[in-house]
Parts: structure tokens; sequence; C-alpha cells
């Protein structure tokens, strides 16, 4: 073995009790920050899923000609029983 391998299996002590605080509060703190990546994420889908629904909504509005000749057609009876 070289001295370097010596060396290296000598540093490795257990952590101590500060190391091991210090480490989980970092993680705690990276933690934080990647639950508030989360909400903005889940922020920014509820706002798309909106302006969706009210360009769909707008739509509607500004073209019923399209929805007056769908119903127009006329169409077979709906019944929920099953037919035997």
């Amino acid at each position: 073995m070289s001295t370097e391998q010596l060396e290296q299996e000598e540093q490795k002590t257990p952590p101590t009790k500060e190391e091991v605080i210090a480490f989980f509060q970092e993680q705690i703190e990276v933690k934080k920050v990647q639950l508030e990546l989360q909400e903005l994420n889940t922020a920014m889908a509820v706002g798309r899923a909106e302006e969706l629904k009210a360009l769909a909504f707008i739509a509607q509005i500004t073209n019923p000609a399209s929805q007056n000749e769908e119903d127009d057609e006329p169409k077979a009876p709906r019944s929920l029983k099953k037919d035997k």
C-alpha cells in the first residue's frame, strides 16, 4: 500500500454529530427550495389549464354558428338502458 492509501484510510473516520447535523440542515434547505419549485410548477399548470378553459369558452361564445349547425342534425335518442 502506498502512503496515499494509508492516509485516505486514516481520514475515513465517522462523521461527528455536528457534521451530521450540518449535512441534514443543508438537505432541509435543498428540499425547501425543491418544494417551492414544485409549488410554482403546480401553480403554472393550473394557470395554463384555466387559460385553456377560458379560451374554449370564448371560442364557444364568439362562434355559436358551428354549434347551431351541429344541433340541427337529427340524433338518435339516447338511453342508459342496454339494448337486448
